[in-house]
């Protein structure tokens, strides 16, 4: 199994990425946000740390789901700024001798903010928000993880990991 790491700041194109990568390798995608989604709209009294625990949970669920199923290739699109989970996932995937193909997409923090004010959303990210989980994520350094320029064409980006997968 080959799994499809894409990670990077809220608005930089990872799902858009994801989806077009999904279509042209006919494989599925795990999005990091559905399940944000889905633990806010169950539950009330929460903290970031509860959302980000619940989604990372369910990352690795459905991992390995997708290795019991025996699926070729599976993409995962999600910020990847804890140490912990990355270590997780780098663990499962060791264990079951899945390859892992890191991809940190970029795009610079004007375009990450025009995206940021068009999303319909209660909480909006602010530049000092973005600056800040920007710090996280070059933190996290990943073996062979490429990274992606995204402030042009989709297109290109798409092109690009796919030259190198």
């Amino acid at each position: 199994m080959k799994l499809i790491i894409l990670r990077g700041l809220p608005g930089c194109g990872k799902s858009t990425i994801a989806e077009e990568l999904s279509k042209k390798l006919g494989c599925d995608v795990v999005y990091g946000d559905s399940f944000k989604r889905d633990f806010m709209n169950n539950n009330i009294n929460f903290k970031n740390e509860d959302i980000y625990n619940y989604a990372h949970r369910k990352i690795l669920e459905e991992l390995e789901n997708y290795f019991n199923e025996r699926k070729e290739i599976l993409i995962i699109e999600e910020l990847f700024e804890n140490k912990n989970f990355v270590e997780k996932l780098k663990q499962f995937c060791d264990k079951n001798k899945i390859e892992i193909k890191w991809f940190f997409i970029k795009r610079d923090l004007e375009k990450l903010l025009e995206v940021e004010d068009k999303r319909d959303r209660k909480i909006k990210n602010k530049l000092e928000d973005f600056k800040e989980l920007e710090k996280c994520l070059d933190n996290l350094n990943n073996e062979g993880e490429i990274k992606i320029d995204n402030n042009g064409v989709i297109e290109n980006s798409v092109n690009f990991i796919l030259n190198k997968i």
